[in-house]
């Protein structure tokens, strides 16, 4: 693949992920949500409203810098040259110049698949939002509903009603509170928040190596997501949030982490040998025909017989794995021949 060709798919990412950010952008601010109902002494809403220990300035923050910032410093640590000198130096330096553009290119890679999922997550959470309008917890503190006829929950003769016609009657509130009353589910927070700290703790398994520590990695991934479901427990004690909200957040962040991380950023790919040492770019054995497979066999005796009468040996650190092969293909038609005697998975 040219680089001109790369360079059109990332500018046509970008505009994908462009797209995708303003549409949510577009939903939240141009579609009404649906208006819900409620009934009258309905205890799950008559909760006091609190401020947020966490706020939305804060979450936006964390989601897009923390993770980004992760990701550029571990692709930076894994691609720094290793150390050395003599006259090895100078040509390991230029080469590393020389790659300068693909570094960043690895950079920009993994920081757009990471915001990528991130404006998926945030364009699902806001249409699921609009669509259930569930009221908050906090709702008959922040709205105190007035029925067409002038009373209130607080009459005996509404007490168990469902009430689907009323105004909101507090004054004293923001006009960003009565738009938040019905967009309960799911919780924002946690979606975004557990989404961000678990595709980072992802990423931390599959990127980075500590040789310091083996349980450093796993301290770390642990406290991202620890983080993460901090925040989300902070919306049902500052009864922004029911408890199914949070959940169905939380769940929301753990279902597009792992679907980012698998099926777009691919993180395990370098992974599918297992342990093997194989790079997913091993050589390949073709598929053939049992004819054309027959036919290349005899032919290929043929030649060695017309040679020097016997196949080339190959060296004995290898016995014919897949490493020596790869980096010899003139003799790649030989494997079956050493198979028996290597470690050919």
């Amino acid at each position: 693949m040219s680089k001109y060709t790369k360079l059109a798919r990332g500018i046509c990412d970008l505009l994908l992920w462009a797209a995708l950010t303003a549409s949510s952008l577009l939903l939240y601010k141009l579609v009404r949500p649906f208006r819900r109902g409620f009934f009258c002494g309905d205890e799950s809403l008559g909760y006091p409203l609190r401020e947020s220990t966490i706020g939305s300035a804060f979450l936006i923050g964390v989601t897009l810098a923390v993770p980004t910032s992760v990701i550029i410093v571990v692709e930076l640590f894994k691609q720094l040259p290793a150390g050395g000198g003599g006259r090895d130096l100078a040509a390991r330096d230029k080469r590393d110049g020389c790659r300068l553009v693909h570094r960043l290119a690895q950079l920009y890679k993994q920081a757009g698949y990471y915001l990528f999922g991130l404006a998926m997550l945030t364009f699902t959470t806001i249409l699921t939002k609009l669509c259930i309008g569930r009221l908050r917890p906090h709702f008959y503190a922040v709205c105190q509903p007035m029925l067409p006829d002038g009373s209130t929950c607080q009459d005996a003769h509404n007490e168990g009603r469902y009430i689907d016609s009323y105004t909101c009657s507090n004054a004293n509130v923001t006009d960003f509170l009565f738009q938040q009353l019905n967009q309960s589910f799911p919780s924002g927070h946690a979606s975004m928040m557990m989404y961000s700290m678990l595709y980072l703790a992802i990423y931390l398994q599959a990127a980075l190596s500590t040789r310091i520590s083996k349980l450093l990695k796993h301290l770390l991934q642990f406290l991202f997501v620890m983080f993460g479901w901090y925040v989300s427990l902070t919306r049902i004690t500052d009864y922004w949030h029911h408890w199914s909200d949070v959940l169905a957040g939380v769940l929301f962040g753990v279902l597009f982490a792992w679907l980012t991380s698998v099926y777009v950023a691919d993180l395990f790919a370098f992974k599918r040998w297992n342990r093997t040492g194989y790079s997913a770019n091993t050589l390949k054995k073709a598929q053939v025909s049992p004819k054309s497979s027959t036919k290349s066999q005899s032919n290929a005796a043929a030649v060695q017989v017309a040679g020097n009468g016997v196949p080339p040996a190959l060296p004995a650190y290898t016995f014919g794995t897949l490493p020596y092969l790869a980096a010899h293909p003139a003799q790649a038609q030989y494997a079956q021949t050493y198979h028996n005697y290597g470690y050919v998975p």
